[in-house]
């Protein structure tokens, strides 16, 4: 065990921070163990320290919030391998030893060869024919065929890379070789693999690196040998891989001795496999980078991954989703508008067995009655006027996926009597159709309706209820959650700043209290529109109050019961106010000029501290 922080991104990257040597605090005041110099992070933004034998990171209410693998946190237990992102400093979190260890590149600059000659990748070296090439061309061919079964066969990178060594090995006499997959001259290798005759890997391997990049340079064959009368007899090729949209990297080999001399024959076998092998590694690459970017984005959605907040109420809600993500029962998902039902219902699809499948969700409120059935379960050809094709539905699009039907609680009484049935068989009809088909997607339904009171009413169907309130998970609305106010602001405007390409510093104090202090019948949707219209709208890098919607301004400021500071805090903006206006004779613009507020936030904090009538009574006097 050996708990650590890694800088990977920012001034301080390459650093190591050991939380065995103490708590790490982090902050732009130099005290900090890891001090920042940047505007973005408060003077003492967070710590990170070893509570109960677990790694814990605490935000100290920093302006500008501390992200854990995107999301804003004010304290959360650290697993191996989670992003710390703290302004414009990125940072792993590690544990233990077992950081798995990579082949390195230790170029060797040293002078050895003098006799170098390159061949263009071309066909200007055509093989030649005669009697006593049929037997070298028999075992090229057959080598070059082994070569295309395994680049069909295989889709790991590493593994294609070390297995095309071993072919190569195959047919030229070297010691040791090297695929550097790298496609700029200058930079460093983004990956290696390499092989040598006893069929060991090295994890530091000597390369030439003029070699490496003249090849790449003139995207040809480069071949390098040692000096006459030299004591060494180093043989080297290198030859460049070159795909259908840019530069793989390059293929080296080295042998010693004369008795395994690189021939001409062996380069022109090179130049063939390289012609091969490029275009399949760069497939192989292209779809590992894809692979990578689709974990990135399910990681967005994985259980209580994407659900800002770490309240008792939020925390309670991710243990939820992960338990009912194991099962394959249908699902209720209820809350107000705005609180985030798709979010959890995605959730719920990617924590399950079925999330590699597809994820569809359909509103049911949004689509018309005479168009939803068949949108739902599809139509054949001719069944009634339009229908001039055979098309499938989202049940049967979505395979053996997850399918969300939102505001299930808005479906016309036939409607309901149809989706029974298909709840109840799992199998369903096209419209105009004779064959059954079976549903064999997992089915979430999402509202923001009472349903028991439209079971009363006769509005909606009561064993069609029953079907879909096998589990029930309940979103609580934002104001029956405050405690996540601060860390949801502090998400949506980072999201918003980069979309807009504006700096973001923080939230000021009395705009983190109007946030606070509204009740948000909008719920999460509300908070995140009144964000980014601050961050759209707002003159500055941070959010003020005067930035905020008029809704959030007209609201009186609450009081919280017994405290005394905000009762204390309340008596003195008055008294400043009062002041101001005596000293500008009863002018408002000129007494927020002297308070250094916007004329129209001066009159705001009038109406939230009801001083009307007060400040009426002054002037009359």
């Amino acid at each position: 065990m050996n708990p650590r922080i890694v800088a990977i991104s920012g001034p301080l990257e390459g650093r190591v921070f050991r939380l065995a040597d103490g708590p790490v605090s982090v902050g732009r005041e130099p005290s900090n163990r890891l001090s920042l110099s940047d505007t973005s992070v408060s003077r003492r933004h967070c710590t990170v320290e070893i509570q109960d034998n677990q790694a814990v990171v605490t935000d100290l209410e920093s302006h500008n919030g501390t992200f854990v693998n995107g999301i804003p946190v004010s304290k959360r237990p650290l697993v191996h391998g989670d992003m710390l992102r703290i302004g414009q400093c990125e940072m792993m979190f590690l544990t233990g030893d077992d950081t798995p260890s990579v082949p390195r590149v230790l170029y060797n600059d040293g002078t050895l060869t003098d006799i170098r000659k390159t061949v263009e990748l071309d066909e200007t070296h055509p093989w030649k024919v005669t009697p006593t090439e049929v037997a070298r061309m028999a075992r090229d061919l057959d080598a070059l065929v082994k070569i295309s079964r395994t680049i069909n066969s295989i889709r790991e990178p590493q593994e294609l890379q070390r297995q095309l060594l071993e072919r190569i090995f195959e047919v030229v006499p070297a010691d040791f070789g090297v695929i550097l997959i790298i496609d700029q001259p200058e930079d460093e290798p983004a990956s290696v693999c390499a092989w040598d005759r006893e069929g060991r890997g090295s994890q530091q391997i000597a390369v030439r690196r003029e070699v490496v990049r003249q090849a790449l340079w003139e995207q040809s064959t480069v071949i390098a040998e040692a000096p006459t009368g030299s004591l060494t007899t180093e043989n080297t090729v290198c030859v460049p891989l070159l795909g259908v949209h840019s530069t793989v990297g390059a293929i080296y080999l080295t042998s010693t001795g004369p008795e395994r001399k690189i021939k001409d024959d062996h380069v022109q076998f090179l130049n063939s496999v390289a012609g091969v092998a490029a275009i399949g590694l760069e497939n192989v690459l292209a779809l590992e980078s894809l692979k990578a970017e689709n974990r990135r984005l399910r990681a967005e959605v994985e259980p209580g991954g994407g659900l800002v907040g770490d309240g008792k109420t939020m925390r309670r809600l991710s243990r939820l989703i992960t338990k009912v993500a194991q099962g394959d029962s249908v699902v209720l998902i209820r809350g107000e508008s705005g609180t985030g039902k798709e979010l959890v219902a995605r959730a719920i699809h990617a924590g399950g067995v079925r999330c590699e499948k597809p994820f569809i969700a359909i509103n049911c409120a949004a689509i018309p009655d005479s168009l939803l059935e068949s949108e739902l379960f599809g139509h054949e050809k001719g069944s009634f006027t339009g229908a001039i094709a055979t098309k499938k539905g989202k049940l049967e699009v979505a395979e053996d996926g997850t399918v969300l039907l939102d505001e299930i609680g808005e479906l016309a009484p036939t409607m309901q009597a149809k989706l029974l049935r298909v709840l109840q068989q799992r199998e369903f009809e096209r419209v105009g159709g004779t064959r059954s088909l079976k549903l064999q997607a997992r089915i979430l339904a999402a509202t923001n309706k009472d349903l028991e009171k439209a079971v009363r009413s006769g509005e909606f169907r009561q064993d069609l209820f029953y079907r879909l309130n096998v589990v029930s998970v309940a979103i609580p609305p934002l104001r029956k959650r405050r405690e996540d106010i601060p860390l949801l602001a502090i998400y949506f405007a980072a999201k918003s700043a980069q979309k807009c390409n504006r700096t973001f510093k923080g939230i000021t104090a009395e705009a983190r209290t109007l946030l606070m202090n509204y009740d948000w019948p909008g719920n999460v949707r509300e908070l995140e529109n009144a964000i980014e219209r601050a961050i759209v709208l707002g003159p500055s890098d941070e959010i003020r109050p005067e930035d905020l919607p008029e809704s959030l301004l007209e609201q009186p400021t609450a009081k919280p019961e017994g405290t005394r500071y905000h009762a204390a805090l309340g008596e003195l903006k008055k008294r400043l106010i009062r002041d101001a206006l005596n000293e500008a004779h009863g002018s408002y613009t000129d007494a927020a000029k002297i308070l250094g507020v916007h004329p129209n936030y001066l009159h705001r904090l009038i109406r939230n501290l009801e001083m009307k009538s007060q400040l009426r009574e002054q002037e009359d006097e």
